[in-house]
């Protein structure tokens, strides 16, 4: 995975699991080995509000295909 690349949420053991399944997302950063910024190509609802960018793990993540 690298900056750029267009990724898929598909942690089913998240606690974020819910809100951002089957999201995908842009790669914008790579902050660590282990983690990474994605801007989503559509907000996501997280509770009472749209986020656009999330951080997450890297192994939260496969690149769509």
């Amino acid at each position: 995975m690298k900056v750029g690349d267009a990724v898929i949420f598909t942690d089913l053991e998240s606690l974020y699991t819910k809100w951002f399944y089957g999201q995908l997302g842009i790669v914008e950063t790579m902050g660590t080995k282990t983690h990474c910024r994605v801007m989503w190509l559509q907000p996501v609802k997280y509770f009472d509000s749209f986020t656009y960018f999330s951080d997450f793990p890297i192994s939260s993540f496969e690149v769509a295909k």
